[in-house]
């Protein structure tokens, strides 16, 4: 058997990244588990463990709590014999005396979580539980082997916590007017933890390491207070029971053609039905709902080849105008855009939620705390800010994306979370360039990086989540920036696009790893791009890449006049005195023209010109001097300005710092009948370059 407590594959790569040499080109060293293959796909021997949930919850909305019981059937898919079976509630993390109270000195604050939890085999004979904060392991009776299926039931209860708890819920309740207005149940069941090749992870989640999951099949009925509305994940099966009669026609007409308001304003309220709700999905990450009350219930579809994706965006009634602006554009916008370039989505219906705190992704359901200005929806339009605009817009934007990753593409978030909050916040930043072209957009361009990068308390992507100083940036912005580095300098975007598309294709269903996506890049590629990966995610560091100087070589069989004739085209350095004696009028040699010979047509800085290097070579060059001052190489950029305006554009390789990765001389050739009047590093800034400093020369060098 396997060693039971699972190290995981991202501090295997850590461990691996601190203990390797700093050289820049070394061969990267990854895990290769046996559900992987070389090239970054699934190997023939791939598994994963097998899940169903049967769950009933009855939900009271007054005390933001639930009961509940469910029947899970679990098939151990691995090579291995399972004594012990571990879940997590997460929250557990507002449980009297958890770690993150501890950690965050929240002792005094609002309590939550479960206070009963009992867990019984299919004879309903009680099974073993241990504790360790927000992880549950349940020792089984009869070890289950490979291939074995064993039924397990569970009965608890859960008290929610307000959104706007000092511990951040990624659950909760958010109160308007005194009363529970919305309410969102997440994390809200025993929810199986992944056991891969690795065995489990085990660490609990305190605050920024999310969760590792398994995929499961989803039946769940929930009781609720007739007064609210009910949004789930999976498949509404119950949609004619739980809604007015004239409410579900409207819902059975939704198109793709204009949004369909369901609920809100003039519409019937409040629900009023006592019939449970009933949900079914199949190979879903998670099953998440939202109760609410009094919010305006919109709708439209998304037309797919696949088949039809209905959005629906919920948000409160007091004063929500960017929602009932931008909510379902947005959404619409998103799920077209990439059902397009990475396929539909594992959900086929998807729900956004307006409600305060932490935005939150889960399958189907979208939970965004963004929500602009107080102002009557049927109101003249209020003043708001550029960034309420762009923060509502890019926090639907982002959670739409997570519906790819990790919902499509199944990923351990509690080891990985930049692999997934990179490739969501890269495919946001994809998104909200085709939205506006001045999309504020917080992640995503290299020019914004540096500052980032050189901070003293700056640790790179592969940090733990619970140990990065910033999540936002060592998790969201340096991933996404080395992506849209990798798609639009390294590889070009349509061999990028094409590797990506191919990615969630092949990995669809699956528990990818960061390991695999870079053995698929690189292969898919052709490229070598170890020293990338390394750079951008793995070592602490930054692009600092300067021009020190340029210098021009003329060629060594150019004759006196035609380096003469050349030269002209530069012109001297300005003088004051001689800027001034123009006013003279003829110098002494001009009035006595026998005295004038060659001598008196070039200036001191020209005669020494006609002593500049030569080589042999058919027409001049410019020899340039790049010194990289960061621990990153990267390709350099360059472009080379003539004074009649032409400009000449380079891309030089990363190979160039092969051989010495602190400073390179490379050769430009130069046009032999006009003169260079700027040679620019990064103009686009397109590298990441932390400094920016040195990156002009207006005049070379002879």
């Amino acid at each position: 058997m396997r060693r039971f407590y699972r190290v995981s594959a991202m501090l295997l790569i850590a461990a691996s990244a601190q203990a390797e040499t700093d050289e820049p080109f070394a061969p990267l060293e990854l895990p290769l588990t046996e559900i992987s293959s070389p090239t970054g796909t699934p190997s023939t021997s791939y598994w994963q463990q097998q899940l169903s949930y049967k769950i009933d919850a009855r939900v009271n909305t007054d005390k933001a709590s639930l009961t509940a019981t469910a029947v899970l059937n679990y098939r151990n898919q691995s090579p291995d014999t399972l004594k012990t079976l571990w879940f997590e509630l997460p929250q557990q993390r507002f449980a009297q005396g958890s770690l993150a109270r501890e950690k965050y000195q929240a002792g005094a604050s609002e309590a939550g979580g479960t206070t009963r939890l009992r867990v019984t085999d299919s004879a309903r004979q009680p099974l073993k539980t241990g504790w360790q904060d927000t992880l549950v392991a349940v020792t089984l009776d009869t070890p289950l082997k490979p291939g074995q299926q064993v039924q397990l039931h569970f009965a608890w209860d859960l008290k929610l916590v307000s959104r706007s708890h000092p511990l951040v819920p990624r659950s909760g309740y958010e109160q308007i007017n005194g009363e529970n207005r919305l309410l969102a149940f997440a994390q809200w069941y025993p929810r199986a933890l992944r056991y891969g090749p690795q065995g489990w992870n085990l660490r609990p989640f305190v605050k920024n390491a999310e969760f590792s999951l398994e995929m499961a099949d989803f039946s769940v009925t929930i009781d609720a207070s007739p007064q609210y509305l009910l949004l789930g994940s999976g498949d509404w099966q119950s949609a004619g029971q739980n809604l007015p009669e004239s409410v579900f026609k409207q819902y059975q007409q939704v198109s793709a053609d204009t949004p369909a308001t369901l609920l809100g304003p003039g519409q019937p309220w409040p629900v009023n039905n006592q019939q449970p709700w009933r949900f079914k999905g199949e190979q879903l990450r998670d099953f998440t709902f939202v109760v609410a009350r009094d919010v305006i219930w919109q709708a439209r579809k998304v037309t797919h080849s696949q088949g039809d994706i209905l959005i629906t965006a919920a948000y409160p009634d007091n004063g929500r105008w960017l929602w009932h602006k931008y909510a379902l554009e947005a959404g619409v916008f998103a799920i077209d855009q990439l059902s397009e370039w990475l396929g539909q989505p594992a959900a086929k219906s998807i729900h956004l939620v307006n409600i305060a705190g932490l935005g939150m992704e889960y399958p189907g359901l979208k939970l965004v705390g963004f929500r602009g200005p107080d102002a009557d929806i049927t109101g003249p339009a209020p003043q708001y800010s550029r960034t309420q605009k762009y923060d509502v817009i890019g926090g639907i934007l982002h959670e739409i994306a997570h519906a790819w990753m990790p919902m499509t593409v199944n990923t351990d978030e509690r080891a990985e979370g930049f692999f997934d909050e990179g490739i969501t916040s890269y495919l946001a930043f994809w998104l909200e360039q085709r939205w506006s072209e001045n999309f504020q957009s917080f992640y995503g361009e290299p020019a914004r990086v540096g500052a980032v990068m050189t901070a003293t308390d700056y640790l790179p992507p592969v940090t733990f989540a619970e140990e990065v100083n910033s999540k936002l940036d060592s998790h969201y912005h340096v991933p996404a920036v080395a992506l849209n580095i990798l798609r639009e300098t390294l590889l070009g975007r349509a061999q990028f696009d094409t590797i990506v598309a191919d990615f969630f294709h092949i990995w669809r269903g699956r528990n990818a790893g960061f390991s695999d996506f870079v053995r698929f890049v690189n292969q898919q590629s052709g490229e070598q791009l170890d020293w990338f990966w390394r750079g951008w995610f793995m070592h602490r560091g930054y692009v600092d890449i300067e021009l020190e100087r340029a210098q021009v070589i003329l060629p060594q069989d150019w004759n006196r006049d035609q380096k003469l004739a050349y030269l002209q085209h530069y012109p001297s350095a300005p003088s004051l005195t001689r800027i001034r004696n123009g006013d003279l009028g003829q110098t002494y040699e001009q009035r006595n023209p026998g005295l004038l010979d060659r001598h008196s047509l070039m200036d001191d800085q020209t005669y020494a010109r006609l002593g500049a290097k030569t080589k042999a070579v058919e027409q001049p060059q410019l020899r340039v001097t790049l010194r990289n001052k960061g621990s990153i190489p990267m390709p350099a950029p360059l472009q080379l300005h003539y004074a009649d305006g032409t400009v000449q554009s380079y891309l030089l390789s990363v190979d160039l710092w092969r051989q010495n990765p602190e400073q390179v001389e490379i050769m430009l050739s130069l046009a032999p009948d006009k003169a260079m009047s700027l040679l620019h590093l990064d103009p686009l800034l397109q590298i990441g370059d932390a400094r920016r400093v040195n990156h002009r020369i207006t005049q070379p060098e002879f």
